[in-house]
């Protein structure tokens, strides 16, 4: 066998295997980088052998592909899910502190806008004032707000 035939059995197995591992899941990306990693290979085996040899690595490349990539996924998805439920308590504990600072007419707008998603309108209909004095009082809370966080030294990122 000269090296034209070598290198054509090398390619008609290389699409053949890349077939396989489609047919059981691989997306066509994952099946021919598996591919190109095999071919990188620099090993000449024996025409008899080749095909089984393609398959068998080509497998093994594949599971370990899917193991690594489906540890880094679970270790991402695990760190985000930490992150945010530390970022998520974090805020939540800091501004309920802060809200007690100021007083209850305050806490409670502040409260019903931000926390119940009230719009300005249901807030001056459920108060029985009017929309421009909720504007105001609200302006004014979130400048108490903001001076108590500037006097606990409350970064941005914390809240």
């Amino acid at each position: 066998m000269n090296i034209k035939d070598y290198e054509q059995d090398v390619t008609h197995y290389a699409v053949e295997v890349t077939k396989y591992l489609v047919s059981r899941g691989a997306s066509p990306f994952d099946a021919e980088d598996t591919i190109v990693t095999l071919l990188d290979l620099d090993v000449l085996i024996e025409p008899r052998k080749l095909r089984a040899f393609m398959y068998r690595v080509a497998i093994r490349n594949y599971i370990n592909h899917y193991r690594r990539a489906g540890k880094y996924a679970q270790i991402i998805e695990e760190m985000g899910r930490g992150l945010s439920e530390f970022a998520e308590k974090k805020r939540t504990i800091d501004l309920s502190e802060l809200l007690t600072k100021l007083s209850k007419n305050d806490e409670t707008l502040l409260t019903a806008y931000y926390y119940e998603n009230l719009s300005v309108k249901e807030i001056a209909q459920k108060t029985g004032f009017s929309v421009s004095k909720i504007k105001v009082s609200l302006y004014r809370a979130r400048k108490k707000l903001k001076k108590i966080l500037e006097e606990e030294d409350v970064d941005d990122w914390k809240i």
